[in-house]
C-alpha cells in the first residue's frame, strides 16, 4: 500500500499544479487557454502562501507560458517531457493534492485568494475524477 503525504511539500504541490496546467493546455487546445488561468493563478498563490523561492515560481510560470505558446501555435510537442505529463492519479493522490491546496488556502490572508485556491481544488477534484474514486471505494452492502 502506498503511503500518501498528509502534508505534501509545497514544492511538490507547485510542481503538480504546474503539470496540471500544462496537461490542461496540451489536451484542450487553443480554446482551453483561458481555462488554464485558474491553475496559473494557483501556482502564484502557492508560491506566495508557502514563501517559496522566486526562482521556483519563475520556473513554473515559464513552463506554463511556453505551453500556452505551443498550444496557441497548435504544436504537437509539450513544454514538459512525456514522462511528466498525464500522470494517473489514484484517489489517495488526489486527496493528497486537495489537502495541500486546502492547507495553502488557510495560509493566505485575502479571501479572494482563498476562493481561487478553493475553485482550483474543485476543478482538480472534477478533472481527476475524485468523486468516481470515492464511489468505487465505498463499502458495499455485502461488507
Amino acid at each position: 500500500m502506498e503511503k500518501y503525504e498528509r502534508h505534501p511539500a509545497p514544492e511538490k504541490l507547485l510542481r503538480q499544479i504546474t503539470t496540471e496546467a500544462v496537461n490542461l493546455l496540451a489536451l484542450g487546445g487553443p480554446e482551453n487557454i483561458k481555462a488554464a488561468a485558474l491553475p496559473e493563478a494557483g501556482v502564484s498563490l502557492i508560491a506566495r502562501a508557502w514563501g517559496l523561492p522566486q526562482e521556483d515560481l519563475e520556473t513554473s510560470t515559464i513552463v506554463i507560458q511556453k505551453q500556452k505558446e505551443l498550444t496557441a501555435s497548435r504544436a504537437s510537442e509539450a513544454a514538459l517531457p512525456d514522462d511528466q505529463l498525464l500522470e494517473r492519479y489514484d484517489g489517495g493522490m488526489v486527496a493528497e493534492l486537495l489537502w495541500g491546496l486546502f492547507e495553502t488556502a488557510i495560509r493566505l490572508e485575502d479571501g479572494q485568494d482563498r476562493l481561487t485556491i478553493y475553485q482550483l481544488a474543485l476543478m482538480l477534484a472534477d478533472t481527476l475524477d475524485f468523486d468516481e474514486w470515492i464511489e468505487e471505494s465505498a463499502p458495499t452492502e455485502d461488507g
